[in-house]
C-alpha cells in the first residue's frame, strides 16, 4: 500500500502505526521525528510517564484515531489495545499508587 503524505489527516483512520510513522516523519523537519498533527508526544509522554499507557507513540495514535463505542449510549472509551493495557496496569498497580 502507498502511504499517502498529503497531510489530509481524515485517511489515516486507514492506517496502521508504521504507515502513520511514514507519512508523518516524510513531513517532519530534518532530523525531526514525525508526530500527528491532532495527537502531539506531549500528550503520549504524560500518558506514559502517568502509566497510563506502555505502547509506543503510533500505536498510541491508532488507538485514538479508532475509539471503541461503549454498547447502548454510544460513548467513546479506550481503544480496545489501550483497554486491555489499562487493565493490566491496574492488575499490577491499581489506582497507580506507585507513581
Amino acid at each position: 500500500m502507498c502511504v499517502d503524505v498529503s497531510g489530509n489527516a481524515t485517511d489515516d483512520l486507514t492506517f496502521d502505526a508504521e504507515q502513520l510513522r511514514t507519512k508523518y516523519h516524510v513531513q517532519a523537519a530534518d532530523g525531526e521525528w514525525g508526530e500527528h498533527p491532532n495527537y502531539p508526544m506531549k500528550e503520549w509522554r504524560a500518558e506514559v510517564d502517568g502509566k497510563r499507557t506502555r505502547v509506543g507513540y503510533w500505536d498510541w495514535v491508532v488507538t485514538k484515531l479508532r475509539p471503541a463505542v461503549n454498547e447502548g449510549d454510544k460513548s467513546h472509551v479506550l481503544a480496545a489495545a489501550e483497554k486491555k493495557e489499562y487493565e493490566e496496569l491496574e492488575t499490577e498497580d491499581p489506582g497507580n499508587q506507585g507513581s
